[in-house]
């Protein structure tokens, strides 16, 4: 069994002038891929129930905030936009023999 899942998180924020940058934030360091993609799905939950919470207060107000799964994560989504994008990261990954 192979070991070293981290899962990162890359976020969506907007600078003083308006404009996007994305940070990548370390979320934590597992043995098992199950664990990973469970701490994925805990932190994509937690910043959804969040933004729920937040999006009254916001302008101009934000009419859908979704979570999307992928096969290497989830995904939050306000509308169409990816705000936040939790990824299971295989530190190790498997080597083809002969290559």
């Amino acid at each position: 069994m192979k070991t070293g899942f981290s899962v990162l998180r890359f976020g969506l924020q907007r600078t003083e002038d308006g404009a996007c940058t994305q940070n990548v934030q370390r979320c934590g360091e597992f043995e098992s891929v199950e664990r990973a993609f469970l701490l994925a799905r805990q932190e994509a939950i937690r910043e959804w129930q969040e933004a729920c919470r937040t999006q009254a207060q916001t302008m101009p107000k934000i009419r859908k905030i979704e979570i999307k799964d992928t096969e290497f994560g989830y995904d939050l989504k306000h509308d169409h936009l990816v705000v936040a994008r939790f990824w299971v990261h295989d530190g190790q990954p498997a080597e083809i023999a002969g290559l």
